[in-house]
């Protein structure tokens, strides 16, 4: 969870904000690999859960074969409806071959992703329980459905430059919070990305996993602000005898990066599973 959240509904403004890191940070030779195993199969179809504003269908787009059908998973038709009013039209490399579900991905996972040759999602995972994601690939594996996860928070936050005598708290009660139930189940947080490679690599899928790193400094102001701010409710949740503390530490924070006395890195990893393959 890298972004200001409430329950599992996202702020599209912060979609918005994070979308070009977030394209810039992937995995690219992941989604090239993705795009091979699909173009031997016709009118290959791609489940996008948690799609949000639409990022990994603009992303993902310009990996997948032109004739890819893509289905279109969230529980907020608002958004859903936003995406499909703009996909395919010009000014906008996606597929004009797309459909929008509304569902509850906690009760209806199973006939969300039915039928899927590519199961993909973006920042979804560490909001994730254990149990979801048994449930994901044991059907992703019935069916020998490709996993593409992308831009799962690992755990890997590194502040650069000028210290601050409460990043160590922040990034305690942050991580508290990261394993708080989100709609999913108990949240698996940083750990989620280790658990879907065990799970996938448990079906005999080959499994491979590479980095996908957010540097954040004075080039994206707002993006940094909004989410050291997301940060400190977060930890403010886990910790609310704290909350001041917490907030304080988010605007000097904020003020050191966007001023150019420090920097942030934060570790994501994308995984992407292909059935009937070993893992090294």
């Amino acid at each position: 969870m890298n972004a200001p959240v409430e329950g599992s509904i996202f702020d599209n403004a912060w979609l918005a904000l994070r979308e070009p890191v977030d394209h810039a940070s992937r995995a690219h030779g992941l989604s090239q690999l993705a795009g091979r195993a699909l173009a031997a199969r016709s009118a290959p179809k791609v489940v996008d859960l948690g799609t949000g504003s639409g990022s990994n269908l603009r992303y993902l787009s310009a990996y997948l074969p032109t004739e890819t059908r893509w289905r279109l998973i969230d529980h907020d038709a608002d958004l859903l409806a936003r995406v499909a009013a703009h996909a395919g039209h010009a000014g906008h490399a996606v597929s004009p071959h797309v459909t929008t579900e509304t569902r509850d991905l906690a009760r209806e996972l199973c006939p969300a992703i039915g039928g899927a040759d590519l199961i993909t999602a973006s920042a979804l995972l560490d909001l994730v329980s254990d149990a979801w994601l048994d449930t994901l690939c044991r059907s992703a594996a019935a069916q020998r459905s490709a996993v593409l996860f992308a831009l799962s928070v690992d755990g890997r936050i590194r502040l650069t430059g000028r210290t601050d005598t409460d990043d160590r708290a922040l990034l305690s009660a942050l991580a508290v919070d990261q394993r708080r139930d989100k709609g999913l189940g108990a949240a698996l947080g940083t750990a989620a990305p280790a658990h879907l490679i065990n799970h996938l690599a448990a079906r005999g899928y080959g499994v491979t996993a590479m980095p996908a790193i957010w540097y954040l400094d004075t080039r994206q102001p707002e993006l940094v602000a909004a989410l050291l701010d997301g940060w400190a409710a977060a930890a403010c949740t886990a910790r609310p005898a704290e909350a001041r503390r917490f907030k304080s530490w988010a605007a000097r924070r904020t003020a050191d990066i966007t001023a150019g006395r420090s920097g942030l890195e934060v570790g994501h990893i994308d995984v992407l599973g292909l059935p009937g393959r070993r893992t090294p």
